[in-house]
């Protein structure tokens, strides 16, 4: 039936922890640069900075506790399984689903904008009183 779904959830295991470094390490930047900037130097040019290495090790660990969880790998397999069970809508179909949020959205502002302003011109009225 195709890949095993487990190659998958092991590839998401890692882009989670990349993601878990990009942000950790943007954290600590900030932390730094609030606490003490002089405590984020270069470490292997200006791009790649203390905070970034305690970010990398963040990431690093999640995609170590995520590779290494059988839980974890369970549940994701079973995710995946029920994300092939899944029926995508088409193409057609999400167009014309986008079409009437935007139109729904455009509805409700000018209903919501018409009862602002009646709103406001019978508190201004109240108000004159």
């Amino acid at each position: 039936m195709g890949v095993p779904l487990e190659k998958y959830v092991r590839i998401g295991f890692v882009v989670a922890g990349i993601l878990v470094w990009a942000v950790a390490a943007s954290l600590f930047g900030t932390l730094f640069q609030w606490i003490a900037p002089n405590w984020d130097k270069m470490l292997l040019g200006a791009q790649f900075t203390v905070s970034t290495a305690i970010g990398a090790l963040f990431g690093i660990g999640t995609g170590i506790a995520l590779w290494l969880n059988p839980a974890v790998l369970r549940l994701g397999v079973e995710i995946a399984n029920e994300l092939r069970n899944v029926t995508w809508p088409t193409w057609q179909e999400t167009r014309v689903s986008t079409i009437v949020v935007l139109v729904t959205t455009v509805v409700v502002a000018a209903i919501l904008g018409l009862f602002d302003a009646v709103w406001g011109s019978l508190s201004a009225v109240i108000y004159r009183l």
